[in-house]
């Protein structure tokens, strides 16, 4: 899912979709896709929204981004592309899904080119994580439910109170604490779906998945969470660009390690 609202980045002029923040040299969403391409998918659907066309240029023009290339400026139509192809075994279907849809409607709005699949994996090109795609695929079909998500524990804020007795005892940051003793997720942004989840979606914009259509799951049961404590991060701020870049420029790019 590409459809996320735009962020402005220090030294931009103007907003751009998330999915094209770049980390390093390449855009958020091709590390998130890496991350699947490890595992052996690389058949990939993004769902388009905000400024969807800058994510197809980025791809349609991806041997002249991501190569050294030698050009004649009689013929600037030809190029030569002077490395190896990179991503060659990607496939990769775009689709304008709107500005405005919500989670649930872009998948609706895609199913024409995955209905006939029994299973299918989502992702948020705004979310990176080390977490195991395979693990999450045997997981899913252990489960035998509609829809698997990973679960992440959401950040704790150094302003969120620890109450005992109706009294405030500390702040959170002050208490140390492993991912693990929480009972606290949220998505992580990745997630798998049998067929039959496109029979709670709707095409219409305001369809989410996280309250419609999650709600319904969990009161048939049919939404299973294999909870990851490993690394997550989501783009959701500037601050948080500037932290992902950190560790790309410290060679931590621990969601590129199988």
């Amino acid at each position: 899912m590409c459809g996320g609202s735009g962020i402005r980045l220090e030294g931009e002029s103007s907003l751009i979709p998330k999915a094209l923040a770049k980390l390093g040299n390449r855009p958020i969403v091709w590390h998130t896709m890496k991350r699947y391409a490890l595992f052996g998918h690389n058949d990939f659907i993004l769902a388009l929204g905000y400024k969807g066309e800058m994510i197809r240029d980025y791809f349609t023009n991806y041997e002249k981004y991501s190569n050294d290339i030698r050009l004649n400026l009689s013929k600037p139509e030809q190029y030569e592309s002077l490395g190896k192809k990179q991503e060659s075994d990607w496939k990769i279907t775009f689709v304008d899904t709107g500005d405005s849809a919500m989670t649930g409607a872009r998948i609706f709005r895609c199913k024409k080119y995955f209905e006939n699949e029994n299973e299918f994996i989502v992702g948020n090109a705004e979310c990176l994580s080390n977490i195991n795609i395979e693990k999450l695929v045997k997981f899913h079909k252990k489960m035998n439910k509609v829809a698997t998500i990973v679960g992440v524990a959401p950040p704790l804020s150094d302003t969120e109170l620890l109450i005992k007795n109706n009294l405030a005892v500390d702040f959170s940051d002050n208490v140390k604490k492993t991912n693990k003793d929480s009972l606290r997720y949220i998505s992580g942004g990745s997630m798998i779906f049998k067929r039959e989840i496109l029979s709670y979606l709707t095409p219409f914009s305001e369809c989410t998945l996280e309250k419609e259509v999650f709600e319904k799951l969990m009161k048939q049961k049919q939404l299973a969470v294999l909870p990851h404590f490993g690394f997550w991060k989501w783009l959701g701020i500037p601050k948080d660009y500037v932290y992902l870049n950190d560790l790309v420029n410290e060679n931590k790019m621990y969601w590129l390690r199988q």
